[in-house]
């Protein structure tokens, strides 16, 4: 059996989901809150024909996977990867938590977070807090551009003060400004610090023009907030970054971003 060192260093050489975790669960398919850039709709949508984009935002639980028995996996468990813990969703993703934690799995929770999903979870689940990372999604210190890329997602106070209850709770806490959707994610690492017992991961927004369907989007809006992602992510920009964040406590770099700075 490999030994933790080991899974780290090959974690490293992946990208996605399998630079956080040996093995993912979700239990739906479709995600209501309607992220501009979201990986999973893409794929669902346009690369393999699940769903019609309309019905991504009407979500469809997998029961049989909620109602199904979870033994323990080897390595990290991430849940979910393909949608959100949403107040729709809360219950059947509870049960699912619950038997992977009774499994002796370590959960690696990722979501945009809502204050009634999290202070649910971490009573609920409080018990096995020793197994659980939160890593919540805060791609922007704007409350603004969070509402462009992520519509109907929590805002940003909200899930800083979840990111605040976890961590005050006992649980470990972690943040993944990836995609960071504005030219200054200094101040989501600095809003949320305090509350970091584990780590802050940069990412880049992925294959913009390829995954982000901007039709019918007005030329303003574009201007506004698709415009400045774009000059962040151009290789000596996120050099400039680099330089930024590479000595800050807890930062890491998603794999993307590092080759793209060539690290």
């Amino acid at each position: 059996m490999p030994n933790r060192k080991s899974q780290i260093l090959n974690r490293k050489s992946k990208s996605g989901t399998r630079e956080w975790s040996e093995h993912s669960v979700n239990i739906q398919l479709g995600c209501e809150y309607g992220c501009r850039y979201c990986y999973a709709k893409y794929d669902a949508v346009c690369r393999y024909g699940r769903c019609i984009e309309p019905d991504w935002a009407r979500p469809v639980m997998d029961q049989k996977k909620v109602d199904g028995r979870f033994g323990k996996y080897r390595g990290v468990v991430m849940f979910p990867t393909c949608h959100d813990i949403t107040p729709r969703n809360l219950s059947e993703c509870l049960v699912v938590l619950r038997k992977l934690l009774e499994a002796g799995n370590q959960v690696l929770i990722v979501t945009k977070p809502a204050w009634s999903c999290i202070t649910m979870i971490c009573e609920m689940l409080k018990d096995f807090r020793n197994q659980v990372t939160f890593r919540f999604t805060i791609g922007s210190g704007s409350p603004n551009v969070l509402k462009f890329w992520e519509p109907r997602a929590p805002g940003l106070a909200q899930r800083l003060g979840c990111l605040q209850y976890a961590s005050e709770s006992g649980y470990a806490t972690s943040v993944s400004c990836e995609p960071f959707l504005d030219p200054w994610p200094q101040h989501v690492y600095e809003a949320c610090l305090p509350w970091l017992t584990d780590s802050f991961w940069l990412g880049l927004l992925n294959r913009l023009d390829q995954r982000v369907d901007l039709g019918g989007v007005p030329a303003e809006l574009i201007e506004r907030f698709v415009t400045p992602v774009r000059k962040t992510q151009a290789p000596a920009m996120l050099k400039e970054y680099y330089k930024l964040f590479k000595n800050l406590p807890k930062v890491k770099f998603k794999k993307e971003f590092r080759d793209a700075v060539g690290i």
